[in-house]
């Protein structure tokens, strides 16, 4: 194929708009919450538990949409859900700067916790076709930097939106939000004329017979859902605190954002050479160290590093967990990834909860990234004994 075949512009076209749709959908409707926190704690008198509650409530309904995504037949109308989804995202986002009902907040985060959720599995779905059917599955990588890339966004403009309160930040990212997908509108349609392809055969024929190891990246994966979503929800609300890098705050989940938007390339790619678990590992070690450094070094360098790897690994891991047991399962991939999901869903409803208690007891951040840290050095731990386990088990069954 030449890069003016119409499949490869339609894949083209379809990397922009999925771009775009994650952009929106994580970065401001999901992820933006992080970087208006202090803001709304500051001037809307926002408790550290309520916060938590907020940030859980957002999680519960992207988890009943992730999971849920996968029972739902969407046949062949995947782009005029994806539009609603877009829609309900865009002003659930923006309705939470109108109000000061703590219980309709809770209902607004919920409701754009469920776009999200949706619009993440119908665009991967939507757009894998497209990429597939065009013999260019490699340019995933960079339909899921879209996350990092709304999150460096929302870091940039939320410090800007501030001057108009907390209400006129939510209403700001709701205008931003209009203004990004009204050029690729039209390109989100659905295109009958797709050819057919087969589930993805497994390329790592000794991967696949670890089915075994199914059960520890299970536990692994909501044990990262609880600890990564502490830093992801209370960052700029701890570094705004931080004596010597308070100014620093709003710029640290920019680096966040810049970090994730080429780090699902590099882990895809890496995957590819070396496999899924060896790679998963060294995201794990890489996630600890940036969880933990804003307490070990509570200045501008310790923020920057942390965030850095933070970015650089929570999207990775997510790919690469996912398509793990994608391998794992060939025959029941989709069921695998729904209960890795939950997993990881549940954990990230715990996460902030737990964290926002502990903060009201302690007002102390710091003791809530050390605890998030240690369920990653244990979730980690897990991976490792799980493929120890698992490679002696294959090893034994050679030999009988």
């Amino acid at each position: 194929m030449t890069n003016s075949d119409p499949m490869i512009l339609n894949a083209k076209k379809a990397i922009i708009s999925g771009f775009v749709m994650l952009m929106i959908a994580m970065g401001i409707g999901r992820f933006s919450y992080t970087s208006i926190l202090p803001l709304m704690e500051s001037q809307a008198h926002l408790s550290v538990s309520n916060a938590g509650y907020l940030a859980a409530s957002n999680n519960l309904g992207y988890l009943i949409a992730a999971f849920g995504a996968g029972f739902i037949t969407w046949g062949s109308r995947k782009a005029y859900h994806l539009r609603i989804q877009l829609a309900l995202c865009i002003v659930s986002t923006g309705l939470m700067g109108v109000t000061t009902s703590f219980s309709i907040w809770m209902a607004l985060r919920f409701l754009s916790g469920i776009s999200s959720g949706l619009i993440f599995v119908l665009s991967s779905s939507f757009i894998l076709d497209v990429l597939i059917s065009a013999k260019c599955e490699k340019w995933a990588g960079i339909f899921y930097g879209g996350v990092g890339a709304g999150i460096a966004l929302t870091g940039v403009v939320v410090p800007i939106l501030n001057n108009f309160t907390w209400r006129g930040t939510w209403i700001g990212l709701l205008i931003i939000s209009v203004i990004l997908i009204l050029p690729v509108w039209s390109l989100i349609r659905d295109d009958n004329n797709l050819a057919s392809f087969q589930d993805p055969k497994p390329n790592n024929p000794s991967m696949e017979k670890k089915t075994h190891l199914f059960r520890w990246l299970l536990v692994t994966y909501g044990l990262e859902g609880l600890g990564y979503i502490v830093s992801a929800t209370f960052l700029v609300a701890m570094v705004k605190q931080m004596p010597n890098a308070s100014y620093f705050a709003d710029y640290s989940w920019v680096v966040v954002g810049l970090a994730a938007v080429p780090s699902t390339v590099f882990w895809s790619r890496l995957a590819g050479k070396i496999g899924y678990i060896k790679p998963l590992s060294m995201a794990l070690i890489l996630q600890v160290i940036g969880v933990i450094m804003p307490v070990l070094v509570p200045n501008v360098v310790g923020v920057t590093v942390g965030s850095i790897l933070f970015g650089g690994t929570f999207m990775g891991i997510s790919m690469l967990a996912l398509a793990a047991v994608r391998i794992m399962r060939p025959s029941s991939g989709n069921q695998a990834i729904a209960l890795m999901t939950g997993f990881f869903g549940v954990g990230q409803i715990l996460g902030p909860v737990g964290a926002g208690i502990v903060l009201d007891v302690t007002h102390s951040y710091e003791l809530s990234l050390i605890l998030a840290t240690l369920v990653l050095v244990l979730a980690l731990s897990l991976l490792i004994i799980g493929a120890a386990v698992s490679n002696r088990k294959s090893f034994i069954r050679t030999f009988q």
